[in-house]
């Protein structure tokens, strides 16, 4: 599997602006849900904000809210330190000297030989979980598996985000005369937002969004449908989030099973969507009250908590999955409809000049 890697940037028009790019670290392992042995099933939420920054669950009836944000659990957005120090930008972004500001993270230059992680193993302490970082943030939109050219390079800035994924910024520039095309991404945190994410240039978010999700906040996704995964392929979407946060259905349907293949699954629950179609939860932390196999349940209800079971997860995340009627699976994000986030214009400003920032640094990387 293949590295994908972001980049964040704020951007502001005053002589002097702090950029507070909300980044705090937080342990994180690369969680996956691995397939069950009757086809693991890992649906994606439609469009709804990662962190609830939209909606709260005062203002939705239960069958449309995503569930309130797990208080115990995280802090709220205003509350979290920054990990990113003050910068001072000049009044010309144009004009920024990559060296008139000392950059706080590390820089790395990488030139692809073989897959992105083989091409991280001499230049990192941990080229596999750097690598899935950079992977996580390539997939929406490249192929960083097979897509990538030998002679292609990445310049990335790397350093605590606010989550397990390092990646502060990315360059991916191809080599000259293939077809694929350059771009940047930068890790930000939109306002509202419990955790960052990763954004392109233009501040277009990396990450497609579900119309409806299983899950109200999460860190990122950390596994895609059809993920190469040794001899098979990912099933269903991963979903990272802290133990005990609400799992809704993204349908509704009939329950027809719970807590079956359980060594391998975890807590889980299968519900049958309408045509044979079904949407599975695994690893979860516990099934909730009053969700047996008969049960009757409408769009939004939940049916589990976030949880780390099963001998296939290594850290708390929901594995969500859609089978077709013959127990086929498909990706969430073809059955469902999906959108991408932008950042407002107050947040386009700090993030312009966090990006110029990272630009400059990127450009002085040394190979």
């Amino acid at each position: 599997m293949d590295v994908n890697i972001l980049t964040n940037k704020r951007e502001s028009a005053s002589d002097v602006l702090t950029v507070l790019a909300l980044l705090f670290s937080i342990s994180f392992l690369v969680s996956c849900g691995g397939e069950p042995e009757e086809g693991e099933l890992i649906i994606r939420a439609e469009d709804i904000t990662r962190a609830d920054s939209t909606r709260t669950a005062d203002s939705l009836s239960p069958a449309d809210t995503l569930g309130p944000v797990v208080s115990d659990t995280l802090p709220e957005p205003d509350s979290v330190t920054t990990l990113i120090p003050d910068i001072s930008a000049p009044d010309s972004t144009s004009a920024i000297e990559p060296d008139s500001v000392e950059c706080p993270w590390e820089r790395i230059a990488v030139q692809i030989n073989g897959s992105i992680y083989a091409s991280l193993q001499d230049r990192v302490a941990e080229p596999d979980i750097l690598g899935a970082h950079i992977v996580r943030c390539m997939w929406w939109d490249s192929d960083p598996w097979n897509g990538m050219n030998a002679g292609d390079s990445l310049y990335v800035l790397i350093g605590e985000t606010g989550r397990e994924n390092q990646v502060i910024a990315l360059r991916y520039v191809p080599r000259e005369g293939t077809s694929n095309a350059a771009f940047s991404v930068y890790s930000f945190r939109m306002s509202g937002d419990n955790y960052p994410s990763h954004y392109y240039s233009d501040g277009t978010e990396v990450m497609k969004q579900l119309n409806f999700m299983p899950i109200t906040t999460f860190e990122e996704m950390t596994g895609p449908c059809g993920e190469p995964r040794g001899d098979h392929h990912h099933t269903g979407v991963d979903y990272k989030a802290p133990e005990g946060t609400p799992v809704r259905t993204c349908r509704g349907g009939s329950v027809t099973r719970v807590n079956w293949n359980q060594d391998y699954n975890g807590f889980c629950v299968e519900i049958e969507i309408g045509s044979g179609y079904t949407e599975i939860f695994l690893h979860l932390q516990g099934v909730a009250e009053g969700i047996s196999a008969g049960t009757a349940v409408e769009k939004g209800v939940i049916v589990g908590y976030v949880g780390n079971t099963g001998v296939t997860s290594t850290a708390a995340h929901i594995h969500y999955q859609i089978n077709d009627e013959n127990g086929n699976p498909i990706d969430p994000y073809l059955f469902y409809s999906s959108h991408r986030r932008r950042l407002s214009a107050s947040d386009m400003a700090a993030f312009s000049t966090f990006r110029d920032r990272c630009d400059a640094w990127l450009r002085v990387i040394p190979e």
